[in-house]
C-alpha cells in the first residue's frame, strides 16, 4: 500500500488521506467537532470508521468526503471491525460496555451489549476499580475479542456471547507510574492503546510494557468456555518475553506479510524472527530421513 489514513489536530479535527507515491493529500474528511481518538479501516472494502471525543462514530467512504453514516453515543468510543467487516464493536468506558452492531443496521440498537465482569478486581479494592479500556481488536479467526486496558491486565472475550475467557497478566502497564513517569489511570494523552494486539495468524497475543519488554501469550491456552459464575477467569502469563527495547514500548505492530514486527516509544526498533534454529533442525531431520531410506534400501 502507498496511502496513509490519519487524523490531525493541526488546524481542526479533519481526517486526511495521504498518498506516499505522489506526496499529496487525496481526500479530506470533515465532520468531527473534537479530537478523533479511534480510526479503523474496513478489512475488505474502501471504507473506514472513526470515533471522536465528540461522542460520535462516523462511517466514511474513501472515494467521497461526505460522511455516509453517523452514530451518536453517550461518551467517547473505541471502535473495531470484525475480520469479515460485517460487525463492528464500540467500547464505552463511561458505562463499561462493549456494543456490537450489524454494519447494515448500524442505525439500529446493538444486537449485543457486553459488560466485562472480572471478580478478581473485587479482591484488590472495594469498590472494585473498573478497567479503563484503551484498545479493542478481533482475532483473525473471529473467535475472540482482545480488550487492552490502561492497567496491568488485558482481557480476552468470547466474540459470540461476550463472556470473559482469560486475563493476560505478567507485564507492567504503560500507565502504572512506577518508572518515574507520573501518569494517571485515565489515558488523557492517549499514551496507551497501540501496544497490544494479535499476531497475523492469531496464534499469539503481544503487548508492550512500561519496562520496554515485549510479551507474548499463547492463544492456544485460552479456554473454550468461561469460568463458573463468581470465579476468576483463567490467568495467562507470557510464554515468551523479549527484552531490548529502550524505554516504554508504547506501540507494537506486526508486518502482515513477513516475519517481523516493530516497537516504538521514544525510539523505534525492528525485530526479525531467528530462523537459524529452525533451519538447523530441518537439516538434521532431512539427514535422519536420508539415513532411514538408506537403511531401508539394504
Amino acid at each position: 500500500n502507498t496511502t496513509i489514513l490519519h487524523t490531525s489536530t493541526k488546524d481542526d479535527d479533519t481526517i486526511r488521506y495521504h498518498s506516499l507515491h505522489d506526496n499529496k493529500y487525496l481526500q479530506y474528511f470533515k465532520g468531527h467537532k473534537k479530537q478523533v481518538v479511534s480510526l479503523e479501516v474496513h478489512p475488505l472494502e474502501d471504507t473506514f470508521m472513526s470515533g471522536s471525543m465528540d461522542n460520535t462514530v462516523r462511517l466514511w467512504d474513501l472515494r467521497t468526503p461526505n460522511c455516509r453514516g453517523l452514530l451518536n453515543l453517550p461518551s467517547a468510543p473505541i471502535i473495531a471491525y470484525d475480520p469479515a467487516g460485517m460487525v463492528f464493536a464500540v467500547a464505552l468506558n463511561t458505562y463499561q460496555r462493549i456494543l456490537l452492531y450489524d454494519m447494515k443496521l448500524f442505525d439500529k440498537d446493538p444486537f449485543l451489549s457486553i459488560e466485562i465482569k472480572d471478580p478478581y478486581l473485587s479482591k484488590i479494592s472495594f469498590p472494585p476499580r473498573k478497567p479503563w479500556m484503551t484498545s479493542m481488536e478481533f482475532s483473525t479467526n473471529s473467535k475472540w475479542i482482545l480488550v487492552g486496558t490502561a492497567g496491568d491486565v488485558h482481557y480476552v472475550l468470547d466474540a459470540f456471547d461476550g463472556s470473559l475467557l482469560a486475563r493476560l497478566e505478567g507485564f507492567r502497564g504503560l500507565e502504572g507510574g512506577k518508572t518515574g513517569d507520573q501518569y494517571g489511570v485515565t489515558p488523557v494523552k492517549g499514551i496507551s492503546g497501540e501496544e497490544v494486539g494479535w499476531t497475523t495468524d492469531s496464534k499469539f497475543i503481544f503487548s508492550g510494557s512500561q519496562t520496554g519488554k515485549i510479551h507474548f501469550w499463547d492463544a492456544s491456552m485460552i479456554p473454550a468456555a468461561p469460568a463458573p459464575e463468581g470465579e476468576n477467569a483463567r490467568a495467562l502469563t507470557p510464554a515468551v518475553t523479549l527484552d531490548g527495547h529502550p524505554g516504554p514500548s508504547r506501540c507494537v505492530k506486526f508486518n502482515p506479510r513477513y516475519q517481523m514486527f516493530a516497537s516504538a516509544g521514544s525510539e523505534l526498533a525492528f525485530w526479525l524472527a531467528d530462523t537459524a534454529g529452525e533451519m538447523e533442525k530441518s537439516e538434521d531431520e532431512s539427514k535422519e530421513g536420508i539415513k532411514g531410506k538408506e537403511k531401508a534400501a539394504f
